[in-house]
Parts: structure tokens; sequence; C-alpha cells
């Protein structure tokens, strides 16, 4: 019974020392994007969680939403949904390189009926730089420009209009 209790308190003590070294190497962040016209508004968001490999490579995951509100031809709201998978290396305490791969299931209107919609999946892989500024101990705010290299002009229907994506957001932890 005595070496019971001293196997369970020893798995206490390592499973707590492995979660305090687990939280200093787990990050949080993410971002949100809106914009708006006289015929849309988009808004999106994408939270995201990382793991620090190393001191400098760090690698996650992310889940992204997105709502669009169209005005013209109909009056319609879509819903967009999708997840990623991406790396950074930070180059510098302020610069970082930065590849992620976006699955998005995305909603659109059909070309046969302005009312009718349907859904499709689209890949992209994004790659590019960033640019991270401290805000305090533990946050940032993160600046990103990316090119999605799978990114094809005659491919539709696809969500994007563009192959580059800027991106803003706040990254806690990852200090």
């Amino acid at each position: 019974m005595r070496s019971f209790f001293t196997i369970l308190l020893l798995s206490f003590v390592c499973c707590s020392f492995a979660q305090n070294q687990l939280s200093d190497k787990i990050y949080y962040g993410g971002g949100g994007g809106f914009s708006t016209s006289a015929n849309q508004t988009n808004i999106s968001i994408f939270p995201q969680i990382g793991y620090k490999i190393t001191d400098r490579h760090s690698a996650g995951i992310g889940i992204i939403y997105q709502y669009v509100k169209i005005k013209r031809p109909v009056d319609a709201s879509l819903s967009n949904f999708g997840w990623s998978v991406f790396n950074r290396f930070n180059v510098t305490d302020q610069f970082f390189g930065y590849a992620e791969f976006e699955r998005l299931t995305f909603e659109y209107f059909t070309s046969f009926s302005p009312e009718r919609t349907e859904k499709s999946a689209f890949n992209s892989l994004l790659v590019g730089a960033g640019y991270s500024e401290q805000i305090s101990d533990r946050a940032s705010f993160n600046v990103m420009a990316l090119y999605n290299v799978l990114y094809d002009e005659s491919e539709t229907p696809r969500p994007y209009n563009s192959p580059w994506v800027l991106r803003a957001g706040l990254g806690i932890g990852i200090f």
C-alpha cells in the first residue's frame, strides 16, 4: 500500500512538472478581419494554437470562420468554415517566416439562380513573412503578408479574389 502511494505521488509530481513545461511551450493567437462595401460585408475570425518546438520554430493548428453578407443581386448571408496547419520560424525577435495550409469550405451563388447556393472546398498554401511587435511580456501584435502558391485565376468558384493575403492579429505566450 505504501508503494502505491509513493507511485501515485511520483506520478502527480511528474505530471505537474510536465504540465508546467507544456504550458511554457503552448501559445495562442489568431486574428480577424472586417471589410464592407455598398454591396457586401465580410467578417472573419481565425483563432490558432501553437507549440514551440524550439525557441525559434513553432507549429500549430487553427480554425476559420467567415461571415459574408451580400446585398445584391439578392439579400443573403453566407458562412464559410475551415481549418489550417502552420509553421512559423522566428528569424529575429521581430521578423518571422510563415507557411500555412488552409482548407476552406465556402458557400457561393450558382450561376443558374442567384437565390440558390452551393458549397465547395478550396485549398490554399500560404507562404510569406511577418512582423511581430511585443506589447507586453507575453503578448504581441503581428502582421503578415502571405502569398497563396496554389491560387489559380482560372479556377471558379473561388473564395478569394487575389493570391495575396494580408493578416493582423494577436499572439499570447509566443515570447
